[in-house]
């Protein structure tokens, strides 16, 4: 029996209000990263995007709407690469007691991906200003990326670096060595030029990534070996009591002479 070959149409070029749209987006990631929310005027965001100032009411509603767009359109991406993972942590939180193999393995696998898109992605060279100002000076768009995303991505790291120690998740010294975990991380984003200059690196290269994540991976493991057998150093009372004693003895000796 011949069969019916269909004919398909070729794939249409986006809108042309969906393409005004998406330039606005970026030009707000780029403006509002710059200016912040109060000194971007929607005149410099309309030529940003080479749009009209009528555009942004039809399609945000507001200048604020684009500001909440922006982070929205952070979070959709930036989710599409890390979210998996996160994803895949958690269900692995709430299956089964992990072992603190299993919490490493996977703290190494969340971390490196967080690393790909902080550092190796081109996409956070247009979102990275948006984001930092954010920390700087939290708005309305700093609640929608820590709800659609930081907050998600500490608290995984958080529990599986606290079954890797053995303490309790919200012990206030798991939450700040979390931070420094994603903190070696971002450092080579927020102080890129200084990266830049002392490493002779004009760009952040495939093999210099692996480089970085392979750093990253030692420091975890020597952080979490490290301090499975540390034990804080207590003073010798008796060494500092005989130092005492010495010392006594030689000062009544000289000004007895």
């Amino acid at each position: 029996m011949a069969v019916a070959l269909v004919k398909r149409e070729p794939a249409s070029p986006a809108p042309r209000g969906e393409d005004t749209r998406q330039r606005l987006i970026e030009a707000a990631l780029k403006i509002f990263g710059e200016s912040g929310f109060e000194g971007a005027s929607t005149r410099m965001l309309a030529d940003a995007a080479g749009a009209n100032l009528a555009a942004i009411p039809y399609h945000f509603g507001s200048k604020e709407g684009l500001y909440r767009a922006a982070a929205e359109f952070v979070v959709a991406n930036c989710g599409k690469e890390i979210l998996p993972t996160i994803s895949k942590v958690e269900l692995a939180l709430a299956r089964k007691k992990l072992l603190r193999t299993d919490a490493t393995a996977l703290l190494h696998d969340l971390l490196e991906r967080f690393s790909a898109i902080v550092i190796g992605s081109e996409f956070a060279d247009r979102f990275a200003g948006f984001v930092m100002r954010e920390q700087l000076q939290p708005g309305a768009a700093f609640e929608i990326l820590y709800d659609g995303m930081m907050r998600r991505l500490m608290e995984s790291c958080a529990k599986l670096l606290a079954i890797a120690l053995g303490r309790r998740s919200d012990d206030p010294k798991i939450l700040i060595r979390t931070q420094t975990l994603l903190g070696q991380i971002l450092v080579f984003r927020t102080s890129r030029a200084s990266v830049f200059r002392q490493l002779g690196w004009r760009e952040f290269s495939k093999e210099q990534l692996k480089l970085i994540q392979s750093i990253v991976r030692e420091n975890v493991d020597r952080i979490l070996a490290g301090k499975k057998s540390w034990k804080p150093m207590r003073p010798n009372l008796k060494r500092r009591s005989a130092l005492y004693v010495s010392t006594r003895f030689a000062s009544t000796t000289k000004s007895s002479c």
